[in-house]
């Protein structure tokens, strides 16, 4: 079944910008930044070249012509760069003070960023002055985007006062390794594990559940608990000389299963569900053509897996809990401590339910009709699944399932807040006959936001 949802959505009209393509979570501190950067340095822009994409021509004589259009990079001369698969700016500075990454001796160096329409260019002027925080490319020339800690000079004192520090500083780099969540305490006393760069390293996570390695060689370093072993999900992190990288452990609990019909035939496209025990809403997966899923949770906690946990909407089947009940009192329940693992739970689906028609009429209190009046049914998850709203002689008319609870609710908006008032909100049980429904009126208010807000 499809519905239409209409009050819920808000339109938001902005200027289009260069960001409309571009997510950034946040450029970090000078150390962090300069953790992730393969080159650290400030510098003059002297030009700006826009250099279009030059597609790659077959044998080695199409490489020496991609070389020779690009132009030879004074910072990587010598290198051979594959063409340019992109349109990208080639901004060349007059190099001034470097904290890594970069020969010290060299006078000039030249980096790429995006050409601006939304691929998160950096847009450098000439004769400014910068200070650059730098990734090395696919194409291994240095790059830097808006995304990156990149600034002007004149905004740059945070920086520039860890350069000064980190001037004398070894060419190492420290990770930071959190073993907990934000709403869920650490492992305190944990021996954590990190492997790179040829040796092998540990440290003990302190009360908090943060464990710290210091001095590390720059190079890519694989990140485990000594108490797990190696697993397939131990996030790997590349550090670079003197930055540091704060990094999450995750602990998962990977679920996988077959979800089936009661024929015994593979349902594919169906979401299974988490959900904790505590009635928080959980992850969701759909499944395959085979009715194969898999899904993940990172939290500890007890958990019920089903289908339509967290949301009925435009689902066929209603609440459905492993191993198959729509009691959750009957349901088993899914305990994770914090350990990673892999289980296996296969669920046989309940039958599909029927559509159910639910009709009806919205009044004043004076008995006239209101027209214009939004009628809107939730689900126990307080999710919209339908929407309508009642026509110039208040009649109203829209489709769920038979076989799931509802609560309905009528809203007039008026003109201004202050103007709106609702009906009285209906619980709709399950049944497969039509249902037909006065709703006057009566109450003060948009019934409709009280529930939405208390989602």
């Amino acid at each position: 079944m499809r519905v239409r949802i209409l009050l819920a959505i808000v339109f938001l009209s902005a200027p289009a910008t260069r960001l409309s393509a571009c997510s950034c979570v946040g450029p970090g501190t000078p150390c962090s930044a300069a953790g992730s950067s393969a080159a650290v340095f400030t510098g003059r822009v002297l030009d700006i070249t826009d250099v279009p994409a030059h597609p790659l021509p077959a044998g080695n004589n199409g490489r020496a012509l991609a070389r020779r259009r690009q132009g030879d990079f004074p910072a990587q001369r010598g290198r051979d760069f594959a063409p340019l698969s992109r349109s990208l700016r080639v901004v060349r500075l007059q190099l001034g003070e470097v904290l890594s990454g970069v020969d010290r001796s060299q006078k000039e160096i030249e980096i790429v960023t995006g050409s601006g329409g939304g691929d998160c260019g950096y847009e450098f002027q000439t004769s400014v002055d910068y200070v650059v925080y730098a990734y090395k490319n696919r194409e291994g020339r240095l790059e830097t985007n808006i995304c990156s800690r990149t600034r002007t000079l004149a905004d740059a004192a945070e920086d520039m006062e860890y350069f000064r520090a980190m001037s004398n500083a070894p060419e190492t780099g420290e990770i930071r390794v959190r073993t907990g969540l934000p709403d869920t305490p650490g492992n305190a006393g944990a021996t954590i594990i990190a492997e790179g760069a040829g040796s092998r390293y540990s440290a003990l996570s302190d009360g908090a559940g943060n464990a710290i390695f210091t001095g590390l060689s720059p190079g890519e370093y694989t990140i485990h608990a000594e108490s797990d072993g190696d697993l397939p999900d131990d996030p790997k992190v590349e550090l670079h000389a003197k930055g540091c990288l704060d990094l999450t452990l995750f602990r998962t609990l990977r679920i996988t299963g077959r979800v089936t019909t009661r024929s015994g035939m593979p349902a594919s496209r169906v979401e299974v569900q988490l959900r904790s025990t505590q009635d928080i809403p959980g992850n969701g997966v759909m499944t395959d053509s085979e009715g194969h899923y898999e899904l993940r949770t990172d939290r500890a906690g007890q958990y019920y897996l089903g289908v339509s946990l967290n949301t009925t909407q435009d689902t066929p089947y209603p609440r459905w809990f492993y191993p198959g009940t729509e009691d959750p009192a009957s349901a088993s329940k899914i305990d994770f401590s914090g350990r990673p693992e892999v289980r296996t739970y296969d669920l046989t689906l309940p039958d599909r339910q029927l559509e159910r028609a639910i009709e009806g009429i919205v009044l004043r209190t004076d008995g006239q009709p209101m027209p214009r009046a939004v009628v809107t049914v939730f689900d126990s998850s307080k999710t919209v699944v339908a929407q309508a709203f009642a026509g110039p002689d208040g009649r109203f008319s829209l489709h769920v399932f038979g076989g799931t609870p509802y609560r309905l609710l009528a809203a007039w908006l008026g003109n201004t807040p202050a103007d709106a008032v609702s009906a009285a909100p209906l619980d709709i049980h399950p049944d497969s006959n039509p249902l037909s429904v006065r709703l006057t009126l009566s109450q003060p208010g948009n019934a409709f936001f009280e529930v939405s807000s208390a989602h």
